[in-house]
């Protein structure tokens, strides 16, 4: 992924920390009694006692937060928002809340659509991007389409918006439905209790 400046700085900071912390944490005491030949549950299980490295990026002036996710050397998305609120936990975990986020997803064959929405949130372990709070989106041949939330899921590539869905065909049809679902590798779109 591609950060813009003050989220490199956030992003070396991090680095720099889960550098220190890649030893495990505190060293264990040498134990007294012999190694059991069962470990018990209590011994396999990690405790997580992490604790996260939380930062917040506002805009500043024109200067936007932004996002750029990438799988081998092709754009996934673009991410542009006012602001953004993070928490790392490791490597792969973080989590990060954004105020009016601004998000292109591209797909194959040069199919894109871009989304906006009051907040977003992108989860790194899950990959997926949550916008929520009323999504308005369109896309690239001109179709629009409206709903409550949307949801990105980077390991399918698909688009499931659900709440109060409108799609508006650029031949003037109109479906309405309760969810979406669009892959954005075939371009099938799937509309439940369409009416």
């Amino acid at each position: 992924m591609k950060a813009a400046p003050n989220r490199m700085a956030a992003r070396a900071a991090l680095a720099a920390f889960l550098g220190l912390c890649s030893c495990g944490g505190r060293p264990s005491a040498p134990s007294s009694s012999p190694p059991s030949a069962a470990p018990t549950a209590q011994a396999t299980k990690e405790p997580d006692n992490r604790t996260p490295i939380s930062f917040e990026a506002p805009r500043i002036g024109d200067k936007y937060i932004y996002l750029t996710k990438q799988r081998r050397n092709r754009k996934v998305y673009v991410l542009r928002a006012d602001a953004e609120k993070g928490q790392y936990f490791g490597e792969d975990t973080g989590r990060s809340s954004f105020v009016n986020p601004h998000i292109t997803f591209f797909g194959s064959g040069g199919k894109e659509l871009f989304a906006v929405a009051p907040a977003g949130l992108v989860l790194e372990r899950a990959k997926t991007v949550e916008l929520s709070g009323g999504v308005h989106a369109r896309s690239k041949d001109g179709m629009t389409l409206t709903s409550d939330r949307m949801l990105y899921n980077d390991a399918l590539q698909t688009i499931h918006a659900s709440g109060n869905v409108v799609m508006n065909g650029t031949d003037g049809s109109q479906l309405r439905g309760s969810t979406l679902d669009w892959n954005l590798q075939s371009g099938a779109i799937d509309v439940a209790g369409a009416h």
